[in-house]
């Protein structure tokens, strides 16, 4: 090797070595490296770690043997005047193959009997490669990390705030259970981002239980806030409960009217009895207070909104039984409607004076117009009579007697 090359040769190492500091570095003060010295890591993070962990120190150890061997280098071209063994070395450590590993890699002291002997320039290519290796394999971890911190991170901060929220209104007891499950969840997910987040992207299983977290977060929240608002509401939630049964009971009390007008007109209504629930939710109503007095805000909460859910269906099942007695009315009069319907049609087409029909006709009129009225008969009157003029055979009409439908 020439003097030129020689020069050459140690200018490309210096360069080289300059790239692997700067790879070195920033291994050194990369974020995932951070998260793998100071974190409890579990899983394949563990695994990762366990391998990442003895090839870092690898890399320093081989890195600190490529300076030395460069600054032992130069330090002899610097020289004034090197002498023929001062360029005998130089071309000896630019072309020889002057490091010594032993098996695991590690540099091996003068004197040691190496497993492996590389020329400096390798040992510089082979530093590159695998420190870009090892960046890929931190940046991994990191990017998963990333994705599930920053979702936890929203899920803590808005678990914190219920805290806190909850806290100041003395219902702090309904927040623990969701704080608790999630700092199970975290500790579990980011001990291993590797197996949470594979490709900086949530496995199935941690974006199902995040989304969990979240909804009972939105749970929990609303659950909050009803406690709070039904401690500072309570005198205008009772009197909105009191108007809401009162109504009911207005409504209970007339619905014997509506029964009574029906059952004289129409027999076997089938009707149930009418309810009385007003005045067990006025039984309800009043054990109210009690539990506002002792502060039992999670179980008022709950009774309130039960007794306004009982209070509302009680109210429309009011409304139901009075549709269906009214709708027995109605019943009757779509019958009457339909009889005579069928009646025009029968004298349409010529047999108004039709002896067997108008015995049919005069049966359904009898029923529909007898109170109490047995609807069921009466609808198997007016079906028989709509039967027997379907069956008749169609007649020719003449003159002004047509059909004019």
């Amino acid at each position: 090797m020439s003097r030129d090359a020689v020069d050459e040769t140690l200018a490309g190492l210096g360069a080289a070595h300059d790239r692997v500091a700067a790879a070195m570095f920033a291994i050194d003060g990369h974020p995932g490296l951070a998260f793998l010295r100071g974190g409890s890591v579990a899983g394949r993070t563990r695994t990762r770690w366990d391998a990442l962990a003895p090839e870092i120190d690898l890399l320093w150890a081989q890195f600190a043997t490529l300076g030395e061997l460069l600054e032992r280098a130069r330090g002899i071209r610097g020289q004034r005047r090197p002498g023929d063994a001062d360029w005998d070395t130089l071309r000896l450590i630019c072309a020889g193959p002057v490091v010594g590993l032993d098996a695991g890699g590690m540099p091996v002291e003068a004197g040691g009997a190496p497993a492996t002997r590389l020329r400096l320039w390798d040992l510089a290519g082979h530093l590159e490669r695998r420190c870009a290796t090892v960046a890929g394999h931190l940046s991994d971890v990191d990017s998963s990390f990333s994705v599930l911190a920053g979702r936890y991170a929203q899920l803590t901060q808005d678990v914190d705030a219920l805290v806190a929220q909850a806290g100041s209104a003395g219902v702090g007891a309904e927040v623990d259970p969701l704080s608790g499950a999630l700092a199970e969840a975290a500790r579990v997910d980011l001990a291993d981002p590797l197996s949470a987040a594979p490709g900086g992207r949530l496995a199935a299983s941690v974006r199902a239980r995040m989304d969990d977290l979240a909804a009972r977060v939105s749970a929990t929240r609303d659950r909050v806030a009803a406690l709070i608002a039904v401690r500072d509401r309570y005198p205008a939630r009772v009197a909105e409960l009191r108007a809401l049964i009162d109504e009911l009971a207005s409504a209970e009390q007339r619905l014997p009217e509506v029964y009574a007008r029906v059952q004289a007109r129409i027999a076997q209504t089938g009707l149930p009895p009418v309810p009385a629930a007003a005045g067990v939710l006025r039984t309800r109503l009043a054990l109210l207070d009690r539990l506002h007095q002792e502060a039992r805000w999670g179980r008022l909460v709950d009774d309130v909104a039960n007794l306004e859910r009982a209070a509302t269906r009680a109210r429309e099942r009011v409304d139901e039984l009075r549709g269906a007695a009214e709708g027995l009315l109605a019943r009757r009069d779509e019958l009457r409607g339909r009889l005579e319907a069928y009646r025009a049609k029968a004298a349409g087409v010529g047999y108004a004076e039709d002896e067997h029909l108008a015995a049919r006709y005069a049966a359904a009129r009898d029923l529909l117009y007898t109170a109490p009225c047995d609807l069921r008969a009466a609808t198997r009157a007016v079906f028989g009579y709509q039967q027997a003029l379907a069956a008749l055979p169609r007649r020719e009409q003449h003159g002004g007697d047509h059909d004019d439908r």
